[in-house]
C-alpha cells in the first residue's frame, strides 16, 4: 500500500505545552513574560524533538507535529482491509473517495485513537478495492492531554538546570578545617538517556501512548 500526506490546514501552533508552564518550570510566576522568548524557543525545541522521537509522520506543507491539524491522505491500494492513517489522535474524518467519487463511512469505520480506517458501507465490512482512495481528516491535539506537556516542563526544568550548572556534577563536599578542601564527583558518562530515546531514562516509557509504530 502507497500513500502520499498532504497538509490542508496546519497546526496554528505546535508548542506541546503553554508558556505559562513553562515560566512555572523556569521558577517564575505564571504571569511573568521576562524570560518568554527564552521558553518559546526552548519550548519549541524540546516539542519537535518529542515529535522526531515519536515517529510522527511529515506531510508536504508543513513540520510534523501532535497538535491538531487537517491533513489530506492519498492511497494507492487494492484489496486492504484497513487504511492506517499517517497521523493519529482524535480522528475525524472530512471526506473519503474512491477514485473520484465520495464515500459514505459507517460510524464504525474509525478507530480514532489508532488511525485505522475501515470499510463498513450500509452496515457490510468490505476491502478496499479503489485505485485511488482520498481521505481528508482531522488529527492530533487542540488541548494537549496533562501527560504530554508534562513531560516538556519536566525536560525545559532539565535543561534550564544544566544550563545554570555543570550537569556531570554528581556531588561536591567542602570542608573547612582551617584550610578549604572541595572534592567534586562526577557522573562516568554524564547524562546520556539509558533507554536510547535521546531523552533523560523513563522519558521514552512516559512517551508509549504517543508513539507512531509501524502496523503490519
Amino acid at each position: 500500500m502507497d500513500a502520499r500526506l498532504e497538509i490542508i490546514t496546519p497546526a496554528a501552533d505546535t508548542m506541546l505545552a503553554p508558556i505559562a508552564d513553562l515560566r512555572a518550570a523556569a521558577g517564575l510566576s505564571r504571569s511573568d513574560a521576562s524570560r518568554d522568548e527564552e521558553l518559546t524557543a526552548l519550548g519549541k525545541r524540546i516539542s519537535a524533538e518529542i515529535v522526531d522521537a515519536c515517529g510522527i509522520a511529515v506531510g508536504k506543507g508543513a513540520e510534523p507535529t501532535l497538535r491538531k491539524e487537517r491533513v489530506r491522505e492519498t492511497f494507492r491500494c487494492s484489496g486492504n482491509e484497513v487504511l492506517v492513517l499517517a497521523r493519529r489522535h482524535n480522528v475525524e474524518i472530512v471526506t473519503v473517495t474512491e477514485n473520484g467519487a465520495e464515500v459514505t463511512l459507517d460510524a464504525r469505520s474509525v478507530d480514532v485513537e489508532a488511525g485505522l480506517v475501515e470499510r463498513w458501507v450500509d452496515g457490510r465490512r468490505t476491502c478496499w478495492q479503489a485505485r485511488e482512495t482520498v481521505v481528508a481528516y482531522d488529527a492530533g491535539f487542540d488541548i494537549v492531554p496533562p501527560s504530554l506537556s508534562g513531560i516538556v516542563t519536566d525536560l525545559a526544568r532539565i535543561r534550564l538546570s544544566e544550563a545554570s550548572s555543570d550537569p556531570l556534577v554528581k556531588a561536591t563536599t567542602v570542608d573547612v578545617d582551617g584550610v578549604d578542601s572541595v572534592r567534586t564527583e562526577r557522573w562516568v558518562g554524564g547524562l546520556a538517556a539509558s533507554d536510547g530515546s535521546g531523552f533523560p531514562a523513563g522519558f521514552a516509557a512516559r512517551l508509549e501512548r504517543f508513539m507512531n509504530r509501524a502496523i503490519g
